[in-house]
């Protein structure tokens, strides 16, 4: 079997309902990915997705369309996608950083893999340790008083924990969010914090000193990537769970923050991370060093959701918070059918062939505002 062409779709879909967060990142009204189909001589066709979304990261829309084009594409057309270690191995040697665009490649060979043997991706991942997962669903920016409205809510609709997203207001007022929140909720739901690298290494620890008395059940990344030894003394003064997102895309960044002893926790994310093959080198890393695993998300649409669950159930070292495979549900409306895996905030694992979601093609073309395809 060989790759004979590829197609991209720069996709844009408004939210259902936008979704504030740090200042850097500003309120966030559509979400924007690259539909990757890879096509093969038998026929089968794989689905991939990148998500990017700036500032949080580098990779962009046009940039990650450019990199499969220009840089990956020619060195995996009329290749066996079967070969996933081989075709990985030889991107390696020639292309630096782009895991987004890496990612979306990636999904997509897994996908064919599972279609031609017919068998689902997380066969050729390791063991099936669980087949139901329950959710957690990030929550925007509010006052003490929108987050009661909202928490209940997300209570109401079953989810198991609820990451509420701060660095927006000053630190005081954070700390009022937090204690607010817990007070009324931190016996009903797990309260996950993500700052998604607002505060400064000092204005985190002035709210762990605030919070101490009704901490979340984790804090995620609070300071910008790259500063494993700042937040290696965050996580000296803690008693909470610190996990870094932001911080860990490559496996680099992984033994970096390990060797610092820097983290309690890595926040997953097959797109952030460069596809299934390398989430799972870091997730391999993560449990042999007591490190556990947070599977999260961009806003995606249903392909790198079922990328990441794959891996996610053969996993023996999930952290006990849920997880984020709800952003198909944000969405205001579905390019894919990953939704139907989610009832009342559970998902379970498809067993169909490969990834096991499939696109709506109306809804595809609707929202696609750019198709690149490549011979």
């Amino acid at each position: 079997m060989k790759i004979i062409r590829i197609e991209l779709n720069h996709i844009s879909v408004p939210l259902e309902k936008a979704y504030k967060l740090a200042k850097h990142y500003g309120t966030v009204t559509h979400a924007d990915a690259i539909i990757a189909k890879v096509f093969t001589d038998q026929g089968i066709i794989g689905l991939g997705e990148a998500d990017p979304l700036s500032p949080f990261t580098i990779e962009t829309p046009d940039s990650v369309m450019t990199a499969i084009r220009d840089e990956i594409a020619p060195q995996i057309l009329g290749q066996d996608p079967t070969q996933i270690d081989s075709v990985e191995s030889q991107l390696d040697t020639s292309i630096s950083g782009n895991l987004m665009a890496r990612g979306a490649v990636n999904m997509a060979l897994f996908d064919i893999t599972g279609k031609y043997h017919n068998k689902p991706a997380h066969h050729f991942l390791g063991e099936l340790r669980q087949k139901k997962i329950p959710l957690f669903i990030g929550m925007g920016c509010g006052t003490p008083d929108e987050d009661s409205v909202n928490i209940r809510e997300l209570i109401a609709q079953q989810y198991y924990g609820i990451m509420i997203k701060m660095g927006a207001f000053s630190i005081p007022e954070e700390i009022e969010r937090m204690i607010s929140a817990k007070k009324q909720f931190g016996d009903k739901v797990v309260l996950l914090v993500d700052a998604n690298q607002g505060w400064s290494e000092a204005e985190t620890l002035q709210f762990l000193e605030g919070i101490k008395d009704f901490p979340p059940d984790m804090i995620e990344q609070p300071i910008k990537r790259g500063d494993a030894d700042a937040l290696k003394r965050i996580r000296d003064q803690s008693e909470i769970p610190i996990c870094a997102d932001e911080g860990v895309a490559s496996f680099e960044d992984a033994k970096e923050l390990i060797h610092a002893r820097a983290v309690d926790a890595f926040s997953i994310k097959v797109s952030k991370n460069g596809g299934i093959s390398k989430s799972k080198v870091i997730t391999d890393l993560s449990q042999k060093n007591d490190v556990k695993c947070l599977m999260n998300s961009m806003l995606e649409f249903g392909i790198s959701q079922a990328a990441s669950l794959h891996l996610a159930c053969t996993l023996p070292n999930l952290i006990d918070t849920g997880h984020a495979y709800g952003s198909t549900l944000r969405m205001g409306d579905r390019v894919t059918d990953f939704s139907n895996n989610i009832a009342k905030s559970i998902v379970t694992v498809p067993d169909a062939p490969g990834l096991g979601v499939a696109l709506i093609a109306e809804k595809l073309e609707k929202y696609t505002q750019n198709v690149v395809t490549i011979y």
